[in-house]
């Protein structure tokens, strides 16, 4: 894993010179960690990613044997992905349910609410809609569907380097999941 001591020292991987491992075109790990990633569609996401046994091609590209990331989703992420832009929703608040496993998301000017279940499904993040209402009474059947299709919506986009979901925790601050992968190739970058 490439470390750093102090701003003079080289950088190394597992206790030997980072640009030695890159000359051999192996790497036997790489961690990776991010504030703002992606996960799908859903943006600002904590991500911490670990690549084994990278190895170099001559072809702009390489391969990797295994890859595991653990991705906190924050509140706030999730009010943005639902949010009020286009055709989203106008949610105001979002609640977390650790015990439930629930998240709520709070419609604009407290008028009703969509409680949603996360799960796994096909390797993917899925936010299933369990209950909505409006003004305590169920939503009628318009509001039910563009929520189930605004959902929908969000789990189009494939996850890199085959990355499926394994994992899933909801917490009191977000969604934490947990992903792996087998081996991939890393997609080739074009020639500048």
């Amino acid at each position: 894993m490439p470390t750093a001591s102090s701003p003079s020292s080289p950088p190394s991987l597992d206790g030997g010179p980072a640009l030695l491992a890159l000359l051999d075109r192996h790497l036997d790990s790489v961690t990776i960690s991010g504030d703002h990633a992606a996960l799908g569609r859903i943006t600002d996401v904590s991500v911490r990613v670990r690549l084994d046994d990278i190895r170099l091609t001559g072809s702009r590209s390489g391969t990797v044997a295994r890859t595991h990331a653990d991705v906190e989703i924050p509140a706030e992420s999730l009010q943005s992905m639902a949010g009020a832009r286009g055709k989203r929703l106008p949610i105001t608040a979002v609640h977390l349910d650790a015990a439930a496993d629930t998240i709520t998301l709070e419609l604009k000017g407290g008028l009703g609410r969509a409680t949603l279940q996360p799960r796994i499904e096909g390797g993917r993040l899925a936010l299933r809609l369990e209950n909505a209402e409006v003004l305590g009474s169920p939503a009628p059947a318009r509001l039910v569907d563009r929520i189930e299709s605004n959902l929908a919506g969000r789990a189009d986009a494939d996850y890199p380097l085959g990355l499926k979901a394994t994992a899933l925790d909801v917490t009191s601050t977000g969604l934490n999941v947990t992903l792996d992968g087998g081996p991939a190739r890393f997609p080739a970058r074009p020639k500048a």
